[in-house]
């Protein structure tokens, strides 16, 4: 019994094979139905790649001007809210330095407004204080949640301020 020729169809069907090679899997595939019926499954296969092949569409210059567009407005979007926090932070510090003159006149007998608005600042936090004494263990968890609040506000804060924009 002859052996099989399948490990050379493939490069049968490519033409890739020396006159030698081919006249033998030509002379083997005219004996052998296996051989045969391994050659049009493999034609088959060849054929089905080459109908996928050509009907896949290739992305032209409007498919990279879309992945474009939409990276493009991140990166502006990012750079704009970095924008808008230093813009928020200038703004915070300027109303304080414009309001200086103000908060230092008298307000009260021997006392400012800026006084004035840290009192009554501190009575609220010694409000909630007092309020909070009397339920220890909820007072334990409001603080702790506070903190973690707190923590993350800074943390969320240090990021804005230091984001940097997407570059290509």
């Amino acid at each position: 019994m002859e052996t099989h020729v399948r490990d050379l169809l493939p490069a049968f069907m490519d033409d890739a094979l020396s006159e030698t090679d081919r006249k033998k899997v030509e002379a083997h595939l005219a004996l052998c139905p296996d051989c045969r019926r391994e050659l049009e499954e493999l034609e088959a296969v060849q054929a089905e790649i080459s109908r996928f092949y050509h009907s896949v569409e290739v992305p032209g210059i409007q498919f990279e001007k879309a992945v474009l567009a939409k990276i493009m407005p991140q990166e502006k979007l990012a750079m704009h809210y970095r924008v808008f926090v230093w813009f928020f932070a200038v703004c915070c510090a300027a109303s304080v330095l414009a309001t200086y003159p103000v908060m230092r006149k008298p307000f009260y007998v021997g006392m400012n407004i800026f006084q004035a608005l840290f009192n009554i600042l501190s009575s609220g936090f010694y409000i909630a204080l007092s309020i909070l004494s009397a339920l220890p263990a909820l007072s334990a968890g409001i603080m702790v949640v506070m903190a973690v609040i707190l923590a993350v506000c800074i943390w969320i804060l240090f990021g804005l301020l230091t984001m940097k924009p997407v570059k290509d």
